[in-house]
């Protein structure tokens, strides 16, 4: 939290919040009306930093506070955080459901709750309690993960594979690194070359919060990257230290899921985000019997209830697999 100090004539610093203003050489600080949700995004940036939150997770959490500011704003409500009431939120989420899907007004629920709890905390203390304690999120459906069958699977990695050139060789990397370890896109975006190790077989990411983990990776993905290691040293740029290299130096997140999406079209199996990935691999892990603190360590997660949203798409395919060899109705 941002603070200014005003020094006192006995050199006693008294120090002040955000919400009042010191005269400097003056004992007395004035106090200013109550911040509105803009004024306190920059000090709540700064608190998430501080934690070590991941940039996405500050962008999500920042966003939610400008887009419950503008809906306030457009329909008179208060601005300011200490005039907003759980009716307010309540109206704003109920919008939100209109506008996006269910899981991203959850997430817009989650964001805002954390907001609100940390203008209510000790150290803060800009609001007397949380407007969102009582709330309960949005329910949201639930929703098969999508995954790639293995059958596109093995398109897609003909597709690159056939290719021989710079780029193919990349892109096969790519994929193969995505269905072998189910990392994120942040994760391998940010590799270095120095986070891979062909002879020990392992790839160190660096998940959300800043934490290290390393994944072992398959003897065809290290082939994989060992034939594009192997022509990337004849690129221009090949000095930096970014593992994946585009035209122009260093690809960026969205150039590699740009990448993937264009290879996933030649294999003529439409339009395929690269999450799809991550889902698929944490699919077929369930899928071939790996334990939960498998999954869990391989994929990064923190939250066990993302081993249900995951593995209830192997069990369907499992129950789908006995049925078909079960078969009731064809036994009679």
């Amino acid at each position: 939290m941002t603070c200014g100090y005003a020094t006192l004539r006995h050199g006693t610093a008294l120090k002040l919040s955000i919400t009042e203003r010191s005269t400097m050489g003056s004992v007395t600080a004035a106090r200013v009306a109550s911040p509105t949700l803009l004024d306190v995004i920059p000090s709540f940036e700064r608190h998430l930093r501080a934690e070590n939150k991941a940039a996405r997770t500050i962008q999500s959490y920042t966003e939610a506070v400008r887009r419950l500011h503008d809906f306030c704003s457009a329909n008179g409500m208060p601005l300011e955080v200490k005039a907003i009431t759980s009716e307010h939120i309540e109206a704003f989420l109920a919008d939100q459901l209109e506008r996006l899907r269910p899981a991203s007004a959850r997430a817009r629920f989650a964001s805002l709750r954390q907001f609100f709890a940390w203008l209510a905390s000790r150290d803060e203390r800009e609001i007397e309690s949380s407007p969102m304690a009582n709330l309960k999120p949005p329910k949201v459906p639930t929703v098969p993960v999508p995954v790639l069958s293995i059958e596109h699977l093995k398109a897609l990695l003909r597709t690159v594979e056939r290719d021989g050139g710079f780029y193919g060789r990349r892109d096969a990397a790519i994929v193969r690194a995505f269905i072998d370890t189910g990392c994120r896109l942040s994760e391998l975006s940010e590799l270095r070359v120095g986070d891979v190790d062909l002879d020990l077989g392992t790839a160190t990411f660096i998940g959300k919060g800043g934490g290290e983990r390393i994944n072992p990776i398959g003897t065809k993905t290290v082939r994989a990257l060992d034939r594009y290691l192997r022509i990337r040293a004849g690129h221009r740029d090949a000095e930096l230290d970014r593992l994946w290299l585009g035209r122009s130096g260093a690809m960026t997140s969205y150039g590699i899921a740009e990448a993937v999406k264009r290879r996933a079209l030649e294999a003529g199996i439409g339009d395929v985000h690269v999450h799809q990935l991550r889902h698929s691999a944490a699919h077929y892990l369930r899928l071939a019997g790996a334990d939960d603190d498998a999954v869990l360590r391989l994929m990064g997660w923190k939250d066990r209830s993302m081993l249900h949203r995951y593995g209830a798409s192997a069990a369907d395919e499992r129950a789908r697999e006995v049925h078909r060899r079960l078969s009731p109705g064809d036994r009679l």
